[in-house]
């Protein structure tokens, strides 16, 4: 029985050339802007993941669970003006926990801010980040080319400059930073307000994979982050006065602040003694002072994780929110794409308006093949009756039309496929140079070599097959009302 069924929709195919070649053009250029779209797209987020996950977030990253926005960029920085960062909690906990953490290869805890830099009459401004510079080398490795000086070392305080702030800094007038330069470093934040620092430039680099994002990204040295981020130590002091303090005071009370009693003057009581003050020894003991202004070696904002090759980051990522859970620690571990943020989702976001196209595409598709095998089934009410008539049943008469449908589809699927590999295979060895900023993001990187995906093959010949049957339904339903009498006599 199958070898008739297959035999009668195979002449049918052949029977009616031209109706086979309009549906058969139609399938193949629906595979071949599958096939060479997805490749693009599979491509260049596959460029982008590498990018990022080389230079900049690692395999994954973790932050405190108060984070309102994962992204290690501004779009995260600046999510909350009025609020600082928040620290990642018990880090030192969470360090030792990861060196146990099968797969982990290494990790690097990070400091992210935003800083304005002026150079004499130059003005700037950079994204930064500091970190410890051994563990940072460790999970980025020779990502870096340095243009002049050095990389930080450890415990050496400084900063690196981007060779892209350099050059923003130098258009704005003046001199061209350089290695040894001093430069001044202005940031904000709500603990200790504004902070500026002095700091010795120590290197000017640039990325060897470059994003729009990392072009503003310099290195800073931790303890001067820290300052510029008020991450302190001790950040409430309590004030306990001395008898002299308390005496230069004097008596303070709503009705001497506010009343009418003194016209709100502060009562000096020493003042009635003939013996003069010492206004330096009120100050009394400031040995503790150095001891205020101690940054927190435990505060940073981000953990940056390298996994082994091979090791899949969903499930240490799984593993690891657990543990935090286990643990009463409020911290959360998130994907590269959700620590590189407004980027990632932009690749994310296109990628699924392109398929949303190629849905638009495919309905479209399905419409102009149901309806020429709709007019292929009425030129053949005949042929279709009398088959009825002599026995075949409607099981029969509905596996013939759909095997012819999915005879065309896989045929000139496959045709499509082939083309659409070959066209991407060209693309790529020609390759594409990106001439702006928009599309190196769209492309992950300056220049752009599709190849070829085979999920994007494999998802393509599985929808064209989904296509051949929906669009064969209607058809069927419309050949399975014919009435075999009837259409004998009108045979």
């Amino acid at each position: 029985m199958e070898n008739v069924i297959l035999k009668i929709a195979y002449r049918n195919i052949w029977k009616h050339k031209i109706k086979t070649l309009i549906i058969g053009i139609l399938v193949a250029l629906g595979i071949l802007i599958l096939v060479v779209g997805n490749s693009f797209m599979d491509s260049a987020a596959a460029g982008m993941r590498k990018t990022y996950i080389e230079n900049f977030t690692g395999d994954f990253i973790i932050t405190s669970g108060a984070m309102k926005n994962p992204s290690m960029f501004m779009d995260g920085i600046m999510e909350d003006r009025d609020s600082a960062l928040p620290i990642i909690p018990r880090e030192p906990d969470i360090e030792k926990h990861l060196k146990t953490v099968k797969g982990v290869a290494a990790f690097n805890p990070q400091i992210a801010g935003a800083v304005a830099i002026k150079h004499g009459d130059d003005n700037g401004f950079a994204l930064i980040f500091s970190f410890d510079p051994v563990k940072y080398q460790e999970v980025f490795k020779n990502n870096i080319e340095l243009v002049s000086g050095s990389f930080l070392k450890e415990g050496q305080e400084g900063i690196v400059l981007s060779d892209e702030t350099v050059k923003r800094m130098r258009e704005s007038g003046g001199e061209k930073v350089a290695v040894g330069d001093k430069v001044l470093l202005t940031g904000i934040n709500n603990i200790t307000g504004t902070k500026i620092r002095e700091v010795t430039v120590r290197g000017i680099f640039k990325f060897k994979n470059e994003a729009p994002q990392l072009k503003v990204l310099s290195f800073l040295d931790v303890n001067n982050m820290r300052i510029i981020n008020g991450m302190l130590k001790n950040t409430e002091v309590s004030a306990n006065l001395s008898t002299e303090e308390k005496a230069l005071l004097g008596s303070v009370n709503e009705n001497s602040l506010f009343g009418e009693s003194d016209g709100g003057l502060v009562t000096d009581s020493s003042s009635s003694s003939s013996a003069p003050v010492d206004y330096l020894s009120i100050l009394g003991d400031t040995s503790k002072r150095n001891l205020y202004r101690e940054t927190d070696p435990n505060a940073w904002h981000y953990i940056v994780v390298k996994l082994d090759n091979g090791v899949r980051p969903g499930k240490v990522i799984r593993q690891l929110n657990t543990w935090f859970t286990a643990q009463g620690i409020d911290a959360k571990a998130y994907s590269w794409l959700l620590g590189a943020g407004a980027i990632g989702k932009l690749s994310n976001t296109l990628k699924i308006v392109f398929n949303l196209l190629i849905l638009i595409i495919a309905v479209v598709g399905v419409i102009i093949i149901m309806n020429t095998l709709v007019i292929s089934v009425t030129e053949r009410i005949g042929e279709i009756g009398t088959m009825r008539a002599i026995g075949a049943k409607k099981s029969f008469v509905r596996r013939m039309i759909m095997l012819e449908t999915l005879m065309i589809t896989v045929i000139f699927g496959f045709i499509g496929a082939l083309l659409g590999i070959v066209i991407t295979w060209i693309l790529g060895a020609i390759g594409f140079t990106a001439t702006n900023t928009f599309l190196q993001v769209i492309m992950g990187g300056k220049v752009f070599h599709p190849v070829v995906s085979v999920s994007a093959v494999v998802l393509s010949l599985v929808i064209i097959g989904a296509v051949g049957i929906l669009a064969s339904l209607y058809p069927v339903s419309v050949a399975l009302k014919i009435n075999p009498v009837k259409a004998m006599g009108e045979n």
